[in-house]
C-alpha cells in the first residue's frame, strides 16, 4: 500500500507547484506592464520585485552613465563664458539633470543657414528653380526686335560667367547657370538686331544691396549684392586665375594697385551690359547702350528666351560646401517675394518665424530667438541650442538634414577632425564658425537604432582663437561619440516564466 501512496502524493505536489509557478509568472508579466506607468510599492518595500530600477544597468545611458556626464561638464566649464550644448536622444531629453549650459544664449553664426534652408525647403520647395528671361513688349520679325529687350531678373543667385566661375577654390561646389546659354538661345533662335537697348530689370527683390550688417564684416567677407539681377554675384572686377585671362586683366588695368573684387555701382546695368557684349560677340547688331529698369507696366510681353538655374534641392549642398553667404540671403527675400509679394529680407524672415512656429521653434518657448538676417553673420542674432535641436529631431525637416549632412568618414572638414573615432561615418554635422564662433551640430548614430542629436556653439570672449575653440569642439563631439547605447527594455523583451 505505501508503494502506492507515496508516489500518488509526490504526483500530486508536483502539480500543485507546476501550477502555483505558472500563476506567479503570470502575475509577474502583468505587474511589468504596470511598473512602466506606476511604480508604486506595498509599505516598507524599498523596490518592487519587477522594476526598471532594477534594470539600470541595462537601461538607455542617460539613466546609467554618471561618469560620462561629469566628463561632459568638465569639457562644458573649460569653454568660454558663452558657449551652449544641447543633446536629445531619440528626440528625447538626454541629460535629465538639465544642465544650465544648454539654455546660454549665443550668436549662432553658421548654423542659422540650417533655419533658412529649412524655410526654403517648406516654402519654396526643392524643386523650385529660378528664372531669368528676355522679354520684350514686341515680337521678334525677321530676326529684328524693334525696341528694347528686357533681361528679367528671376532672383537667381548663381548668374556665373565663365571668368567668374574660374575664381572659385579648388573643390568649391561649381553650381553655376551659364548665362552665355541664354544669349546663345536667341542667336539659335534668329535674334540678328536689336534697334533699342539691352535693358536690366531687378524689380523682383528691393533695392539694398546687403543685409543689416557692418561695414567692417561686408569687406572681410567679400559679400556680393543682393539684387534680384546680378552677374557674378555684383562683382564688376574680380580676382582671376586663368593665366591668360589674368594677363589681360592686367593690361587693362594697369592703373589698379592690386585687382581685387569692386562692387558694380549699378548692378542690374552691369548684368545688362555683359549681356549686351555677348550677344554682340555673336554677331547679334544692339543699336543703343545697356540701361536699367523695370518693365513696362501694361504692356503685352514677348518671352523671347529664358533659362531656368539648377533646383533649389542642387542649391542646398551648394550653399554647405561654400557657405555662400550672396545664394542664402537671396533665399530670404525669394521666400519673401513667394509668400508675401515683397522680395525683402524682412519679408523673408517673417515667412521664417511662421515656417518655424509651425513645428514649435518660436520666441515663446525658445528664449531668447532673434535673426536678422539668413546666413548668421549679422551680430544682433542670438539664440539658444535647443532651437537647433528641436529643427534637427522635427518630423518635417529631420529627413532632410540626415541627407544632407556629411559624415565625418567623408572628404571634407570633418573627415580629419575625428580620425581617433571609431567607425567615424556614424558622425553626420554641420560645421562652421568664424575667427570668434564655433559651430557643430547633427545627429550620432550609438548603435541599437539609438541615435544622439547635438548642438554645440561657443563664442570666444576676448581676443578671436578659433583654433582652440576647434579643439574644444572635437573634443566634446568626440565624447559624446564615444557612447555606446545600451539595451532598451523591447531589446530585453521579457517574457513569463513557464515551466514544462
Amino acid at each position: 500500500m505505501r508503494r502506492i501512496v507515496m508516489p500518488v502524493l509526490l504526483l500530486v505536489i508536483a502539480l500543485a507547484a507546476l501550477f502555483g509557478s505558472n500563476q506567479l509568472s503570470d502575475q509577474l508579466h502583468d505587474d511589468l506592464g504596470e511598473v512602466a506607468t506606476d511604480d508604486t510599492v506595498p509599505p516598507g518595500v524599498g523596490t518592487p520585485l519587477v522594476s526598471t530600477r532594477r534594470l539600470t544597468s541595462m537601461l538607455a545611458p542617460s539613466l546609467t552613465e554618471p561618469d560620462f556626464f561629469d566628463t561632459l561638464d568638465e569639457l562644458m566649464a573649460s569653454s568660454p563664458v558663452s558657449a551652449c550644448l544641447h543633446v536629445t536622444q531619440n528626440g528625447s531629453s538626454f541629460d535629465p539633470r538639465e544642465n544650465g549650459y544648454a539654455n546660454t544664449p549665443v550668436s549662432p553664426s553658421d548654423a542659422t543657414l540650417l533655419l533658412t534652408l529649412a524655410t526654403a525647403h517648406q516654402t519654396l520647395g526643392p524643386d523650385h528653380t529660378f528664372t531669368t528671361s528676355v522679354q520684350s513688349v514686341v515680337p521678334m520679325e525677321g530676326g529684328v526686335i524693334n525696341g528694347d529687350v528686357y533681361l528679367v531678373g528671376g532672383g537667381d543667385p548663381l548668374l556665373l560667367t565663365r571668368e567668374f566661375a574660374a575664381t572659385l577654390e579648388l573643390g568649391q561646389n561649381q553650381l553655376r547657370t551659364p548665362i552665355e546659354e541664354l544669349a546663345q538661345d536667341l542667336v539659335d533662335d534668329g535674334l540678328a538686331l536689336v534697334t533699342g537697348a539691352v535693358v536690366g530689370d531687378a524689380t523682383r527683390y528691393d533695392d539694398l544691396f546687403y543685409g543689416s550688417w557692418p561695414e567692417e564684416t561686408i569687406e572681410s567677407q567679400n559679400i556680393g549684392t543682393l539684387l534680384a539681377l546680378q552677374f557674378d554675384d555684383g562683382w564688376r572686377q574680380f580676382p582671376v586665375s586663368d593665366p591668360e585671362l589674368e594677363a589681360e586683366e592686367t593690361a587693362t588695368q594697369a592703373n589698379e594697385e592690386a585687382v581685387g573684387y569692386v562692387v558694380a555701382d549699378d548692378p542690374p546695368w552691369y548684368a545688362a551690359a555683359l549681356f549686351d557684349d555677348m550677344l554682340e560677340a555673336r554677331d547679334v547688331v544692339i543699336r543703343r547702350t545697356p540701361r536699367s529698369e523695370g518693365v513696362p507696366e501694361g504692356e503685352e510681353l514677348y518671352i523671347l528666351a529664358s533659362i531656368e538655374s539648377a533646383p533649389l534641392s542642387a542649391h542646398y549642398r551648394q550653399i554647405l560646401d561654400n557657405r555662400d553667404i550672396e545664394t542664402i540671403e537671396m533665399l530670404i527675400k525669394e521666400i519673401g517675394w513667394v509668400t508675401t509679394g515683397v522680395g525683402s529680407t524682412q519679408a523673408g524672415l517673417q515667412a521664417m518665424n511662421n515656417t518655424l512656429a509651425r513645428v514649435g521653434i518660436n520666441s515663446d518657448q525658445f528664449q531668447p530667438l532673434k535673426f536678422d538676417d539668413g546666413s548668421g553673420l549679422d551680430p544682433d542674432n542670438v539664440a539658444t541650442c535647443p532651437v537647433f535641436t528641436a529643427l534637427l529631431d522635427s518630423n518635417e525637416y529631420a529627413p532632410l538634414f540626415r541627407e544632407l549632412l556629411p559624415t565625418a568618414a567623408e572628404a571634407g572638414p570633418l573627415q580629419s577632425r575625428f580620425t581617433g573615432v571609431e567607425n567615424p561615418g556614424r558622425i553626420r554635422a554641420l560645421s562652421g564658425g568664424t575667427s570668434g564662433t564655433s559651430v557643430m551640430m547633427g545627429y550620432i548614430d550609438i548603435g541599437r537604432d539609438q541615435e544622439l542629436t547635438f548642438a554645440f556653439i561657443a563664442n570666444q570672449q576676448g581676443p578671436p582663437d578659433n583654433q582652440a575653440l576647434k579643439e574644444l569642439e572635437s573634443r566634446v563631439v568626440s565624447h559624446l561619440a564615444s557612447l555606446e547605447a545600451k539595451p532598451t527594455l523591447d531589446d530585453i523583451q521579457l517574457a513569463p516564466l513557464r515551466l514544462g
